[in-house]
């Protein structure tokens, strides 16, 4: 079975897809002539605009917004199942969404792990379960790009629960690809994008979190991973459509790990981080830029 080598015709779903990385990714799929996108978000008004914006701009193409809780199994599957049948089938599944909080990791409350670990790892896991089945019935070129981070590479500091959950992101898109392999399954491909800094609203998470998870972590060094990381991401930050735009050009000539970024920054991390685990060492202090 050949993969597939442009998202020209393709269908594809974007969770977390009204802003950020995932409203990148749902134009640049656009721009590659993706013929139907549907996107996933849990916030209302930003999917109506992000949905209106891409209709005006891609009058050509079907798109399609649906109010999506990534770390509910069943708001997921009746996404999938009404993306599924809006367009006839779904070719590209972007698990995109994502969130942040910060602190030492001995710190870090019940109530953000479960909200972290929710959208981050179960959002992922959600969407896989819900989509790669009918993929696999399916049976045409298809491609999984689930989100993690640079920081499901190479940890950082005050970063511990983001952290956890990108590696566990990393660690379940590589176990797919095994499982894909190992069951004789050849028409759906894997990439993990691991951006670096991208100008995303990542920082401003909270606006989403549930009620019933509000004990949020509320120490200085919490304080102070947000600040930086909405300092980082806003002054630093690459446009998201750029870093969607190099991610999916990665993902077409094949790469599984996929980044945002042009440059040595990647090669650099991961040979400082691989380096010292061959040598038993600590691992090294390193920035993302």
């Amino acid at each position: 079975m050949t993969t597939l080598t442009s998202w020209t015709g393709v269908r594809a779903v974007v969770t977390g897809g009204a802003s950020g990385i995932g409203f990148g990714l749902a134009t640049a799929l656009l721009e590659g002539g993706a013929v139907g996108v549907a996107i996933a978000d849990i916030e209302q008004g930003p999917l109506d605009e992000a949905v209106a914006a891409l209709r005006a701009e891609f009058d050509s193409a079907e798109v399609i917004g649906i109010r999506t809780d990534v770390s509910d199994s069943v708001s997921v599957e009746a996404m999938a199942a009404q993306a599924w049948e809006q367009f006839g089938g779904i070719e590209v599944l972007c698990a995109n969404a994502g969130v942040f909080t910060g602190g030492y990791s001995w710190e870090v409350t019940d109530d953000d792990w479960d909200w972290v670990l929710g959208v981050n790892v179960r959002g992922i896991a959600n969407a896989i379960r819900s989509f790669v089945p009918r993929m696999i019935a399916a049976g045409v070129p298809s491609r999984v790009i689930p989100t993690a981070s640079v920081a499901g590479i190479v940890a950082a500091p005050v970063s511990a629960l983001y952290c956890t959950s990108k590696f566990a992101a990393v660690g379940l898109s590589e176990s797919l690809h095994h499982d894909l392999v190992l069951a004789g399954i050849t028409n759906i491909d894997v990439s993990v994008i691991c951006p670096g800094m991208v100008n995303t609203r990542i920082g401003d998470g909270d606006r989403n979190r549930p009620a019933n998870l509000a004990d949020a972590t509320s120490t200085e060094a919490a304080t102070f991973a947000l600040e930086s990381a909405r300092t980082t991401v806003v002054e630093d930050g690459m446009d998201p459509l750029e870093g969607a735009r190099h991610a999916l050009g990665q993902a077409l000539e094949g790469r599984f790990y996929v980044t945002t970024h042009k440059g040595d920054m990647w090669y650099r991390l991961v040979s400082n981080e691989n380096e010292a685990r061959i040598s038993g060492k600590s691992p090294p202090f390193q920035m993302y830029e």
